[in-house]
C-alpha cells in the first residue's frame, strides 16, 4: 500500500478527546457533583449527527481525492445495476485471505462515463472481480448506516494492464524454465484432423460460427463440444475438467479447440491462470485455440497453436482437411500411373511367360501319360491277384464267423432258459398264492421292513386276489 493509503489507515485510528487540566484542591480532595432533582440532562446527539459530524472529519481530513491500490472483489454481483457497489482489497501473495478491505461505491454519473472511457481506449479494459486497479476516490461515510466508504473518481487503467502483463510473463517464465512452453505447440498437426474436440460455452457466437463454417465445408467432421464457462470465476475449473476429460480420451479425438467469442483484455485474463497452462501444454492432444483476440495474446495463445477467432480455426481445419484431400487425390493419380505402367510390363512378361509354361506343360504332360498307362497295367494286375486273395479270406472268414455265431446262440439260448426259470420261481404272485402277504406305502414302494413304518401311518397290504388298505397302530421290531 502506497503512502497515501498508509495514511488513510492512520486517519482510522481513534484518537483520545482533549482534556483540561484538572483543578487543584489539595492532596487528597476532590469534589463530585451529587444529582439533585433541578439538574439538566448532559446534552446527547442522534445517530444522523453523530454520522454527520464523523463524516465531515473524514472530509476534512481527506479534502482532496487520493489514488488507492486493490484488487476488486463483489463487483459482479452489482452487474445491471444503476450504482455499483464492492470492495477493494489488499492481498498478501502467500496468503487467500485479504489483509484489508474497504467499501467502494461508484455512482450512475461515473460510471457511464468512466466504464466507456475504459472500454473504447486503444487497450479495452473491462472492471471485473479478480484484477486489481489503481482508482482515485474521495473518502465518505454513508449517514444513514455509518458506513465508511470510497467513492471512485477515475481509474487508471495503465496499472491494470500492466498487472495483468506481469501475471501472464510470470506464467510464461516458469513455464520455459520447465521446458513445457513450445511442448503442446510441436505437437504434430493430425492429417487429416477429423475427430474434433471444442471446449467452449454452447451459447457463445464464436461456437455458432465455428460450427457453421465446419457444416458447410461439407467434410464429414465430428465434433464433440463439452460445454464450459468463457467468463468469470467459474471459468478456471470448468476448462480444467474438461482438459482433464479429453486427456482420458485422447485416443477418441485428433484435435482439441479452446474457443471463445472475443472480448476486452481483463476478459482474456481470465485464461492468464498458472494452473490452465500447465493443463494445455502437458495435454497429449494438439489444442487449437480461438479467443476471438486481435490484438492482444492469453498465455494459452502463447503456448498453443494460436488463431485469432473461433471461424480463423474452422478454417484451419477445414483448409488442413482439404489439403489432405488434394494431397491423397495427386498420390492416387500418381500411384495409378504407376500402376498402370507396371501392370502393362507384368501383362506382357506374363504373355511370354504363359507361351512357355504352355509348351512345357504338354511336353511334361505326354510323359505323365505315358508313365500313368503303365502304371495303371501294373495296378490292374496287382489288384486282380490281391482280389484273388481276399476272396479266398473272406470265405474261410465268413464259415468261422457261422460257426462261432452258431456257439454264440447255444450259450445265449441256455442263459435264457435258466433266468427265466429264476423269474417264476421270484415272482411274488407266485409267494402270493402260497398265502403270504406284500406291504406296499400309498405310493407304491415295497416296505420290507419295520423300520421303514411309523405309527399312524396308512400301508397297502397286497395279497394274492386283491390288495388292502390299513393304518399302522403299534410297531414290534424283533430284539
Amino acid at each position: 500500500m502506497g503512502p497515501q493509503a498508509q495514511d488513510l489507515a492512520c486517519a482510522g485510528e481513534p484518537t483520545a478527546p482533549p482534556t483540561a487540566p484538572p483543578t487543584a484542591r489539595g492532596p487528597a480532595q476532590a469534589t463530585l457533583p451529587l444529582p439533585g432533582l433541578d439538574d439538566a440532562p448532559p446534552p446527547a446527539l442522534t445517530i444522523s449527527q453523530l454520522n454527520a459530524r464523523v463524516r465531515d472529519g473524514l472530509r476534512g481530513q481527506f479534502p482532496e481525492a487520493i489514488w488507492v491500490v486493490g484488487e476488486i472483489v463483489d463487483y459482479d454481483k452489482g452487474a445491471g445495476r444503476e450504482h455499483r457497489f464492492f470492495q477493494l482489497v489488499e492481498k498478501a501473495p502467500s496468503q487467500p485471505r485479504a489483509l484489508a478491505a474497504v467499501e467502494v461505491a461508484l455512482f450512475s454519473g461515473t460510471a457511464e462515463r468512466l466504464l466507456d472511457k475504459l472500454a473504447s481506449g486503444d487497450d479495452p479494459l473491462t472492471l471485473r472481480d479478480g484484477i486489481e486497479i489503481r482508482a482515485l476516490v474521495r473518502l465518505d461515510l454513508y449517514v444513514a448506516t455509518g458506513r465508511f466508504q470510497v467513492v471512485v473518481q477515475d481509474i487508471d487503467p495503465s496499472f491494470t494492464l500492466g498487472k495483468l502483463a506481469l501475471t501472464r510473463e510470470q506464467i510464461l517464465r516458469e513455464l520455459r524454465g520447465k521446458n513445457l512452453a513450445e511442448r503442446n505447440r510441436s505437437l504434430g498437426f493430425p492429417v487429416p484432423a477429423l475427430r474434433i474436440g471444442v471446449l467452449t460455452s454452447p451459447d457463445s457466437d464464436g461456437w455458432n460460427d465455428f460450427l457453421r463454417q465446419l457444416q458447410e465445408s461439407t467434410i464429414g467432421f465430428a465434433v464433440t463440444l463439452a460445454p464450459v464457462k468463457v467468463q468469470g470465476v467459474e471459468l478456471k475449473p470448468d476448462l480444467l475438467r474438461g482438459l482433464a476429460w479429453f486427456a482420458a480420451h485422447a485416443d477418441r479425438f485428433d484435435v482439441l479447440c479452446i474457443l471463445r467469442g472475443g472480448g476486452s483484455r481483463t476478459d482474456l485474463a481470465w485464461f492468464d491462470d498458472r494452473d490452465l497452462a500447465f493443463a494445455v501444454a502437458q495435454h497429449p492432444l494438439k489444442i487449437l485455440v480461438g479467443i476471438g483476440h486481435q490484438r492482444d495474446q492469453s498465455v494459452l495463445d502463447a503456448i498453443a497453436h494460436s488463431e485469432k477467432t473461433p471461424t480463423a480455426v474452422a478454417a484451419l481445419l477445414i483448409g488442413a482437411a482439404e489439403g489432405a484431400r488434394a494431397d491423397v487425390a495427386e498420390r492416387a493419380a500418381r500411384l495409378h500411373a504407376a500402376v498402370t505402367d507396371h501392370l502393362a510390363t507384368r501383362r506382357s512378361n506374363l504373355t511370354s511367360m504363359l507361351r512357355a509354361v504352355q509348351r512345357a506343360a504338354e511336353r511334361h504332360l505326354q510323359r505323365c501319360t505315358a508313365a500313368l498307362a503303365a502304371t495303371a497295367r501294373e495296378m490292374q494286375a496287382a489288384a486282380r491277384t490281391r482280389l484273388a486273395r481276399q476272396r479266398a479270406d473272406l470265405r474261410a472268414a465268413v464259415a468261422r464267423a457261422r460257426q462261432g455265431s452258431l456257439r454264440v446262440l447255444e450259450r445265449t439260448a441256455a442263459r435264457l432258459d435258466g433266468q427265466q426259470t429264476r423269474h417264476r420261481l421270484l415272482d411274488p404272485t407266485h409267494v402270493l398264492r402260497r398265502g403270504y402277504a406284500l406291504v406296499r406305502s400309498p405310493q407304491g414302494r415295497v416296505l420290507p421292513s419295520v423300520t421303514r413304518l411309523s405309527a399312524d401311518q396308512t400301508v397297502l397290504v397286497q395279497f394274492r386276489d386283491g390288495t388292502a388298505e390299513g393304518r399302522i397302530t403299534r410297531i414290534h421290531p424283533d430284539p
